[in-house]
């Protein structure tokens, strides 16, 4: 019986080192590979958070230039409609030198000049410049009107022209404030064009 207690521990000694062995290399498997399949698994779910950051950072970034691109627009728009206000104002006060338009013909230089200023940054250096060299000819264009209103306003009334200016020097205000009317009607259009081009991008 000794012998068989000595078999029977020798055995599972025998197999109890083994099984050591086996057990030491299998808990070492199952690490490296549950690592293998964590990591494994990390990278692919950080390759798809990577693919869905993108997407909605692009995505993102396209709706930022969207909503830029609808504010600049409203800005130019803005802009454009004083600038064509001003163009119908100087119209009417060209097809008829009526003196109730002159208050409101002055306003909108005004109005105008205050936008140019306002809206500098939308307007590029040349269209600036010339704007604002327009502008100052039109508040003498105002002025001009004013007078030739005065001299209609006395030869429609019968009245006689007291010849304060020649018939000269009032066809050539006719033909500055002309020329400046001209001027402004083909500026705006260039800026109208120049505005659509920045607002395509």
């Amino acid at each position: 019986m000794i012998e068989y207690v000595k078999l029977v521990t020798a055995f599972i000694v025998s197999i109890g080192g083994s099984s050591v062995v086996i057990i030491a290399l299998s808990k070492w498997f199952g690490n490296f590979l549950s690592t293998r399949l964590l990591d494994a698994y990390n990278n692919k779910h950080e390759k798809e958070l990577e693919v869905i950051k993108t997407k909605y950072a692009s995505e993102l970034e396209n709706t930022k230039n969207e909503l830029e691109k609808a504010k600049q627009f409203e800005l130019y728009n803005d802009l454009w409609k004083v600038l064509l206000y001003t163009k119908r104002q100087a119209d009417l006060l060209w097809q008829k030198a009526d003196p109730n338009q002159i208050p409101s013909f002055s306003e909108q230089i005004r109005l105008t000049r205050n936008a140019i200023s306002d809206n500098l940054l939308l307007i590029e250096e040349e269209h600036y410049e010339k704007l604002i060299q327009l502008i100052e000819q039109f508040e003498q264009f105002q002025f001009g009107k004013l007078k030739l209103i005065d001299i209609r306003i006395q030869i429609e009334g019968g009245e006689q022209v007291q010849q304060i200016i020649s018939k000269a020097d009032a066809q050539n205000t006719i033909n500055k404030n002309r020329r400046t009317k001209e001027k402004y009607d083909k500026l705006i259009m260039d800026i109208g064009k120049s505005f659509r081009e920045q607002i395509k991008g």
